[in-house]
């Protein structure tokens, strides 16, 4: 069930890269412009461009880090919401144990997932491969069904916090998740560029994210 961690990462940093969004002109060194080659380097499958304006090993990192924690910490929330999902149906300090002995594995698996989604004609050559394969697949899918808007940046310094809200379409897969606010913290970099960084609001989401993909698994007649 490493799927439900895999997909909130990927959910969280593809549709809110990805999702196209609006603004006027703006100055190389901004961090407006920096969110807007972000989203044309993953339209475009261009990952030199994308980690060039995100810093994508550290926010695979930290994302599933948090993400995780915010699992663990509220197990039994999450078990009492979906008593159906056997994957809730633990402890806190099992669910720890359980995430720390599989993080290695399934940070690899996300940056797979992210090489084939970036490189379509990218071809597995394993069963691991092959299950990222199906990931990066889906995740093209949950693309085109979301639009995000930039509705604010707040700059302070050599940082900042770009707000956007992420609407689903009227599709099966945008009904999954029909609004999300995504927190996105970006540095500026030594050359005067700036860089995506951080999620900045991992718990917020990922209440909404969970409900999508437990609404996924029963579209996919998978409960």
């Amino acid at each position: 069930m490493r799927m439900k961690n895999i997909m909130l990462i990927l959910f969280a940093l593809l549709v809110a890269a990805g999702g196209g969004i609006g603004y006027t002109y703006q100055a190389e060194r901004t961090p407006e412009y920096a969110l807007e080659q972000l989203a044309d380097g993953v339209k475009s499958r261009d990952y030199d461009k994308v980690k060039k304006y995100a810093d994508v090993d550290h926010l695979i990192t930290t994302t599933y880090d948090e993400s995780t924690a915010v699992l663990a910490d509220n197990i039994q929330a999450l078990h009492e919401t979906y008593p159906q999902d056997w994957f809730f149906r633990h402890d806190t300090a099992f669910m720890k144990e359980y995430i720390a002995g599989r993080r290695s594995d399934d940070i690899v698996f996300i940056q797979r997932s992210l090489e084939f989604y970036m490189d379509p004609k990218l071809m597995p050559i394993s069963r691991s491969d092959g299950q990222a394969k199906w990931v990066s697949d889906e995740m093209a899918k949950f693309e085109d069904s979301y639009s995000a808007e930039l509705k604010t940046v707040q700059k302070k310094g050599k940082t900042a916090i770009a707000v956007f809200e992420i609407t689903g379409s009227e599709d099966a897969y945008g009904k999954l998740v029909p609004h999300l606010t995504i927190e996105a913290e970006l540095e500026q970099q030594a050359d005067g560029h700036w860089q995506v960084v951080h999620l900045a609001n991992i718990e917020d989401a990922f209440y909404p994210v969970v409900k999508g993909i437990e609404d996924y698994w029963t579209m996919q007649g998978w409960q």
